[in-house]
């Protein structure tokens, strides 16, 4: 019968798991957005429970303790806008462009996603995103769509029409003016790839904030 792992060796697998997030992280804020589909992975084996398989932070019998940084916004029932971009901010970039950015703790936030840690479980699943078709998004979706179907860890053969549409058509739909009087042009980069950095981060944090569980 094979000899269950010990907490030293547990710690040891999370020490590198957080060092693959932050290389992963540090990758992508000097452009590499395909780093994303690495951040979602390395988050699935530290945060993600199954039937078949225990996360590492739940094997350290750790993660019912922590609390989580929330940083999302939430959609609010009465706004009759199609869209709410949940873990992402809009920035104007120059030259006439603008795009999805992850905030972290670069840029502040407005009140209105400064929330309390939450427990896990409401972190996880809490749906606070909702694309240009009214599709529902949460941090589990995020995280487990980049890594089981976009190629973090495994290929659908399949494309995900909604995670297209965040990835490719600006699928939170938002617009910008070009200029004074040019026209309103849409949105760059990945909402799903920016909001994955964002949730790293919200680990991060969270991990940081919890170091003395892991001693």
């Amino acid at each position: 019968m094979p000899a269950q792992r010990n907490r030293a060796g547990l710690l040891e697998l999370l020490d590198e798991n957080v060092s693959f997030l932050k290389a992963s992280a540090a990758s992508f804020d000097t452009g590499c957005e395909a780093e994303a589909k690495r951040l979602a992975v390395t988050l699935r084996v530290l945060l993600h429970d199954t039937a078949a398989s225990s996360s590492l932070l739940a094997q350290l019998g750790v993660k019912s303790q922590m609390k989580f940084a929330d940083t999302a916004a939430r959609i609010v029932p009465t706004n009759l806008l199609p869209s709410a971009p949940g873990l992402v901010l809009m920035q104007m970039t120059g030259g006439g462009s603008a795009t999805y950015i992850a905030p972290l703790d670069v840029v502040p936030l407005p009140p209105s996603r400064i929330h309390q840690p939450a427990g896990f479980d409401d972190w996880w699943t809490l749906e606070f995103a909702r694309d240009s078709e009214r599709t529902l998004w949460c941090r589990k979706k995020f995280v487990l769509t980049m890594a089981n179907k976009e190629g973090g860890a495994h290929v659908d053969p399949n494309l995900n029409s909604a995670y297209e549409r965040l990835a490719r058509n600006n699928g939170f739909g938002f617009s910008h003016a070009s200029s004074d009087t040019g026209p309103f042009m849409p949105f760059e980069g990945n909402a799903a790839a920016v909001s994955v950095r964002q949730i790293a981060h919200e680990f991060l944090k969270s991990y940081e904030a919890h170091d003395h569980l892991f001693t």
